[in-house]
């Protein structure tokens, strides 16, 4: 919107939501009467294309394991555990898969090594983080 130029993006809601619409005139409207307001936007900008760029080393550097693992860090951390301990987001094996960077078969085999190794415990589409310390060292 800023740069007044078509971006390839899209988004999945994972869970049920409300979305607001606000008018492109109005967000522009904005940057130009608040420099407080502009310089927010900046800062998230920076902050995403911070974190683009950290991804794209770790993919470009991790193994696929190193990723798989720094991915259950982070669903954990951003989106916490239920009263099973299981990670309250429910991704399928194939979103799961594209988030990491590999094949679906690649990331199933992957979450039955972990699972052997008792690094976390599969119960159907739920997973159990059971080992975050090892989780941890395998990420970094």
């Amino acid at each position: 919107m800023i740069s007044d130029e078509p971006v390839n993006l899209s988004a999945v809601a994972l869970e049920d939501m409300q979305v607001c619409f606000i008018p492109k005139s109005e967000v522009m409207g904005y940057f130009d009467k608040n420099n407080q307001f502009s310089m927010n936007v900046m800062k998230t900008i920076c902050g995403d294309l911070k974190e683009a760029d950290g991804h794209m080393v770790n993919l470009a550097q991790k193994t696929v394991k190193e990723r798989l693992a720094e991915t259950l860090l982070y669903l954990h951390n951003t989106f916490g555990k239920n009263e099973d301990n299981s990670l309250k987001i429910q991704l399928s094996r194939d979103e799961l898969a594209s988030i990491i960077g590999t094949a679906t078969e690649s990331c199933i085999r992957l979450l039955s090594d972990f699972n052997k190794l008792g690094l976390i415990e599969l119960n159907g589409k739920k997973i159990i983080l059971k080992d975050i310390n090892k989780l941890k060292k395998l990420a970094d």
